[in-house]
């Protein structure tokens, strides 16, 4: 008696193991890409890959990602571009933090780094600041006409 598997990929007429990245689950990892942008996540293949890992349970490369085609389109591709597309406009509008997806460790170690650079920011100003009252002062003390040195170098 011949044995007779009735697995899908039988059913469908392919030898081999079921395919595990079908249409239906492309569409949903193309529904997640799509709100990345949205959920300030960085739209790179790698975040796409863990998402797409801790989402559904499957760990597929970048390459198989972008490549897999219905119907002639390369669902997934078009709509990581579309998304990277998007975050390129709100970046650009602004309205996207860059940070969001840093681990707390270095964004504190960002916070200080950024601190450190306003202080010195500061202190310089201040140094530049009593220098320009201490020339200031200089000026003021001095007696001269200043309408007649303005005059001078009206002529000259």
């Amino acid at each position: 008696m011949p044995r007779t598997n009735t697995t899908s990929s039988t059913a469908a007429g392919k030898p081999g193991r079921p395919e595990v990245l079908t249409e239906e689950l492309a569409r949903k990892i193309v529904k997640m890409i799509e709100v990345l942008p949205d959920m300030d996540v960085e739209v790179t293949w790698a975040n796409v890959i863990a998402q797409v890992k801790r989402k559904f349970g499957h760990q597929f490369g970048r390459r198989v990602l972008a490549m897999k085609e219905w119907g002639g389109r390369a669902l997934i591709a078009e709509a990581y571009e579309q998304a990277k597309a998007v975050q390129r406009q709100l970046r650009a509008q602004g309205r996207l933090r860059r940070n969001a997806n840093m681990p707390r460790q270095a964004l504190q170690l960002r916070i200080e780094t950024l601190t450190a650079q306003l202080k010195a920011a500061q202190n310089t100003i201040e140094q530049l600041r009593l220098l320009q009252y201490d020339k200031l002062d200089i000026l003021r003390a001095t007696h001269f006409d200043l309408r007649r040195e303005v005059s001078n170098l009206e002529k000259a």
